[in-house]
């Protein structure tokens, strides 16, 4: 089934977003007395301990005072939803190089720093580094058209460049089908090329997963070589990188982690065709935390690239984007990132901090809330990482989903709004619905900002005009209005051209609520958009200091939801305690809930909110 959104790789118009499978509601009866399910719970707790502390292995390396307090976050988050594997480096040296959670639930094999993760989008920039080998070695230049070094481009094309792709200004759609549908180089090619330019070559950016297919079909037409192995050959082998490639890399001695959205196991790359090429040269390829370090290291030097190459690489065009790479100005000086994710539940990020000197590599290998769990633990990251303090969440373990089951279904509030309580990978979520229950969980010490129904009413009128084609209230919320209005706008209309296509348009938009968002100060207002023959999609408005400073398209809504464990230790008769930790809002939310006599299931979901205990009853 065709779906409303595009597929979001990096883009500047707001946060990357990347689907949850099958946010549904559910209900679980059955379950023990209290005393029995306490007792199945610490079996478990003592059974799981092991398995997620055991990430440890040759590369790991947890260095120093620096080093211990960031591994201790990490270590504590990992039983509320974190697994994957994270280096971090400050001044030249390695603080911290270790795996965490799981690489594959069903065998209980820990994340570890050898595990290989797959990079997603942080691939692009290993193309750019190609073509710009390439323009070392005499054989191209940055500005040649396209027409020079690939056939059958159409006359429409005739101005576009190598820069035009690398920029992301190219006009070209950003995909042409699924990752791993097995398409060639040439039919992809002409397929790309026979597709229509949304705008002129270099008039704006606008994300395209296409440019850098085209980009690696020139990088093997001009080399004589296929891609991976001109990578190979010329970057990764050279940098020390014996772990980073799509198949040539032995991966036989390797764990591969399998990817994970929710209770579904998408299983690795490796496992499906690949690479095929609405992948090659834009997403795909497998590394290590290491080998993306040693790429880093060789990014400093000039072994690989010459000093004028990496000027190219690293100069902001438009919308501050490189050659592969984001250049911001930040108050910590420049970055240099890229993310990269895929709908699998693998979502990954480099930040390279030059003024500093810190490095940070994230790769994981499941979503949290139906987003990339690398958006819900980068400031956190990026806070210890400067050596700031974050709150801890109380000590806790993930246990097996089917003793959760008891607690699951829907709790409504006193003063309107629901609860839902759904088991997904080990992990018991608190899903608000309604703008009330978003702020009990959210804001819990009732310190909700003013004006959130007026921004969900604002963000329902604006979008459903949009969707009308008057774009000038939408327009009129934007920061920046000048540099993202076309953007925006080639969002929606792109939306809305699927939706007609199928048939019927968009019939209905409404606002699910408004929740704190990644970022100091920031605001996400999630959109549902309906419409005839296709499943719901999402849109969420990022908003600072009243302004849209962001607007991506989903699949799922991914409201606030909170990952909660049970805390044995602290529960009473009838009740048992819960903690609830989000990681994008480091803060702790005491829970509990009132089990029925019989000690089958929940009756009541209780709040233990510093103004006093809410308690939302179970709803039949």
């Amino acid at each position: 089934m065709r779906q409303l959104y595009p597929r979001l790789g990096r883009t500047n118009s707001g946060p990357q977003a990347s689907p949850f499978a099958g946010i549904r509601p559910t209900y679980s009866g059955g379950g023990d007395s209290p005393l029995s399910w306490k007792s199945a719970l610490l079996t478990l707790i003592c059974f799981c301990l092991p398995a997620l502390a055991a990430g440890q292995s040759s590369e790991t390396i947890v260095r120093g005072d620096a080093g211990a307090r960031l591994d201790a976050w990490f270590s504590r988050i990992t039983p509320y939803g974190f697994s994957g594997a994270v280096l971090v480096a400050r001044d030249g040296e390695v603080i911290l190089n270790r795996g965490y959670g799981l690489a594959d639930r069903a065998r209980a094999l820990p994340n570890a720093a050898e595990t290989i993760f797959c990079i997603g989008s942080i691939t692009k920039q290993f193309t750019a580094a190609a073509l710009l080998k390439l323009e070392m070695q005499g054989k191209l230049h940055t500005d040649d058209p396209l027409s020079r070094h690939l056939e059958g481009v159409p006359e429409d094309k005739a101005g576009l460049t190598l820069h035009h792709l690398l920029t992301h200004s190219s006009g070209l759609v950003q995909d042409m089908g699924p990752d791993y549908a097995p398409v060639e180089r040439d039919s992809s090619v002409r397929r790309i090329l026979s597709q229509y330019l949304e705008f002129a070559p270099g008039a704006r950016f606008e994300y395209s997963n296409v440019g850098y297919t085209l980009l690696a079909a020139v990088v093997e037409k001009v080399s004589g070589r296929p891609y991976e192995q001109f990578l190979r050959e010329e970057l990764f082998l050279p940098a020390g990188m014996e772990h980073t490639g799509y198949r040539l890399p032995d991966w036989n001695a390797c764990v591969v982690a399998r990817n994970f959205t929710g209770d579904d196991d998408n299983g690795t790359s490796l496992e499906r065709p690949f690479p095929y090429w609405n992948l090659v040269g834009n997403g795909g390829i497998l590394s290590t935390t290491m080998d993306m370090y040693r790429w880093h290291e060789a990014l400093l030097g000039e072994t690989i690239l010459s000093a004028a190459a990496k000027r190219k690489i690293f100069t902001p065009y438009l919308n501050d984007y490189g050659y592969g790479w984001d250049v911001l100005q930040t108050p910590r000086g420049t970055l240099i990132q890229h993310n990269g994710g895929g709908r699998l539940g693998n979502n990954s990020e480099m930040r390279r901090y030059v003024d500093a000197g810190v490095v940070t590599i994230l790769l994981c290998n499941q979503t949290y809330g139906g987003r990339p769990l690398v958006d819900a633990v980068r400031d956190q990251l990026e806070a210890l990482a400067f050596g700031e303090a974050v709150p801890l969440p109380p000590e806790a373990a993930a246990v097996g989903g089917d003793s959760l089951g008891a607690f699951a279904g829907y709790y409504g509030l006193p003063d309107g709004g629901e609860f839902q309580a759904e088991v997904r990978g080990g992990l018991l979520w608190i899903i608000p619905h309604g703008q009330a229950a978003v702020n009990r969980l959210a804001f819990p010490g009732g310190e909700a900002p003013p004006g959130l129904d007026s921004l969900n009413a604002l963000a329902a009128r604006v979008v459903t005009e949009a969707f009308n084609g008057n774009f000038e209230p939408l327009g009129a919320t934007l920061k920046d209005r000048e540099r993202r209005f076309e953007r925006v706008r080639g969002l929606i209309e792109n939306i809305k051209r699927v939706a007609e296509e199928v048939g019927g348009g968009i019939t209905h938009v409404r606002t699910l609520g408004t929740t704190p968002s990644p970022g100091p100060g920031t605001l996400m207002t999630v959109v549902e958009l309906n419409a005839k023959g296709l499943p719901n999609a999402y849109l969420r408005l990022f908003w600072k200091d009243g302004k849209n400073v962001g607007i991506a398209s989903s699949p799922e809504a991914g409201l606030y939801a909170l990952s909660c464990l049970p805390l044995p230790q602290q529960s009473v008769s009838g009740q048992i305690a819960f903690a609830g930790y989000h990681l994008a809002r480091p803060q702790t939310v005491n829970l509990a809930f009132k089990l029925t006599p019989k000690g089958n299931r929940a009756s009541a979901l209780i709040l233990l909110a510093r103004s006093g205990e809410v308690i939302a009853g179970r709803l039949e």
